[in-house]
């Protein structure tokens, strides 16, 4: 079987050198480069072209988005494990736009690590359920108070939700276990708070927030303090 191609890319130094030796043991896979910088790892990731970059949020030239962006921008079909600290709403946006991606908490243990960096490798997506509560935190309750998801409800949110993907008012009834005429209101008053025409617009508004990214049981999760 062919090997995974891997790029790892920390401020740490060493942090980076001892995942390599991890990986090199516990998975079949080659660590074509250990960068220490978002330059560095977009240098390698369009010198080896591997088939997965993880990324540490610690750089000290560029933030884990710029760096994923550029590195997107340059290698066509890469994939990405994120080992996050503490994550933005931009962050959340890139996640949503990305079909299989990984994202650990940097407190993660190497099992959980091995866990994401497989299911990205299958072409799957993995979340760790600590980003997930941090991505709850960052919909729900932007410290700035400037975050357009604000401006809705949280049973509004998980509306929006279904309509990103694509579900018609029926069917997000029969998940919601509401009436289709209350799902209707709720559509209603989603596309009148966010200035929006349509539930096509609103589906687009939803990605560009990265509410999609949540997992479908993250409205009937209790929030943790």
């Amino acid at each position: 079987m062919k090997k995974i191609k891997l790029v790892l890319a920390d401020g740490n130094r060493l942090f980076v050198e001892a995942l390599q030796q991890i990986l090199e043991k516990e998975m079949d896979a080659a660590v074509v480069s250990g960068a220490s910088c978002g330059v560095d790892a977009l240098r390698s990731c369009i010198d080896f072209q591997p088939d997965i970059a993880v990324v540490g949020e610690v750089l000290p030239d560029l933030s884990m988005v710029e760096a994923a962006k550029e590195i997107r921008r340059s290698v066509r079909n890469i994939r990405f494990v994120f080992i996050i600290r503490d994550g933005s709403a931009d962050m959340l946006s890139l996640l949503a736009g990305m079909d299989s991606v990984g994202a650990v908490s940097q407190n993660c243990d190497i099992s959980e690590f091995l866990t994401a960096l497989r299911s990205v490798a299958r072409g799957e997506r993995y979340i760790s359920a600590g980003v997930i509560e941090h991505l709850r935190s960052v919909s729900s309750d932007d410290c700035n108070g400037d975050d357009p998801l604000n401006e809705i409800t949280h049973r509004e949110r998980e509306v929006l939700y279904w309509v990103s993907h694509g579900l018609s008012n029926k069917e997000i009834s029969e998940r919601m276990y509401l009436s289709e005429k209350t799902i209707k209101n709720h559509v209603s008053s989603i596309l009148r708070k966010l200035d929006l025409d349509d539930r096509t617009k609103a589906a687009a508004f939803a990605w560009k927030e990265g509410l999609p990214l949540l997992p479908e049981d993250f409205f009937s999760q209790p929030k943790m303090n």
